[in-house]
């Protein structure tokens, strides 16, 4: 097993083995004894602070009991993660890529998450999910009722965050205008952020859509902060494809830069809260 420098693709493969050995109740010590390894060089593999061969690899998926699915995706994690990493921006091709979103949400301690147009995913009640997976049934994806409730169930799944965990939210207040799934599922919607407003760990600023200063007019943006030397994730997402990984300093440093003027340009937390109950008033 080689010491490695903590790239994405290594990030994200020991997340995946991470989530794989834990589903197997396995514990670390019987993990890292199945392929002649002990507890502190897995630790290192799942940190992303190491990598494994294709062999050793193949056989702790053998240990973990991984569907032929899973070691095939797996295996070609492993493929990425050994190889060297010249390119500030990772973007994960391979299948499962929406799930090791979320592990990383998980582990983060932070998570600041800009949307325009529309409410941040992590803040959406289901009914309001729904209709946005209705309106891109057909285009992003074939038709398909089982492919919608699949994707619903992964966001609200995404959503079981601790609730000490400090999350900030900034999207645009042209968010509270698109009835997605109509009045009285944007009601209920409105409700919920007002609910979520309140918790002690969560920040919610609505920012003026058409404010000229805004740095950041188009899209989305995730920033992910860890505990120890784990460097900060900059996400990139898009409507349709693989979203892209930004962890170089220079990139999360500009993203978190991005941040402080969002939360310069937002309304403050009151007056953010005003506006939703004043939207809530209008629905």
């Amino acid at each position: 097993m080689g010491q490695a420098v903590q790239t994405m693709p290594r990030r994200l493969l020991g997340s995946e083995l991470r989530r794989l050995r834990q589903a197997a109740g396995k514990t670390l010590d019987d993990a890292a004894g199945s392929i002649g390894k002990d507890r502190s060089q897995l630790i290192k593999v799942e940190d992303g602070r190491a990598t494994l061969t294709a062999a050793t690899l193949g056989q702790l998926l053998t240990h973990y009991g991984a569907s032929t699915q899973d070691r095939k995706r797996i295996l070609a994690m492993g493929v990425e993660a050994r190889k060297r990493q010249p390119k500030r921006a990772y973007v994960d091709l391979l299948p499962g890529a929406n799930s090791r979103i979320a592990d990383l949400e998980a582990a983060a301690n932070v998570i600041s998450y800009y949307d325009r147009g529309v409410i941040p995913g992590l803040l959406q009640i289901p009914e309001y999910t729904e209709a946005q997976m209705v309106a891109g049934d057909g285009v992003w994806w074939e038709t398909s009722y089982q492919e919608r409730a699949n994707r619903v169930a992964f966001r609200l799944e995404r959503q079981k965050l601790p609730e000490d965990k400090p999350l900030l939210f900034i999207f645009t207040d042209d968010a509270l205008l698109t009835r997605y799934g109509g009045d009285q599922v944007m009601r209920r919607q409105i409700e919920h952020l007002l609910r979520a407003a309140a918790r002690p760990h969560t920040t919610l600023l609505l920012l003026d859509s058409r404010h000229p200063a805004n740095p950041c007019p188009t899209g989305a943006l995730v920033l992910l902060e860890f505990a120890a030397r784990t460097p900060r994730v900059g996400l990139l997402t898009a409507a349709y494809g693989p979203s892209t990984y930004l962890d170089e300093p220079a990139d999360t440093e500009a993203i978190a830069r991005c941040f402080r003027r969002l939360q310069e340009l937002a309304f403050s937390a009151e007056e953010s809260r005003s506006r939703l109950e004043a939207a809530l008033e209008a629905t």
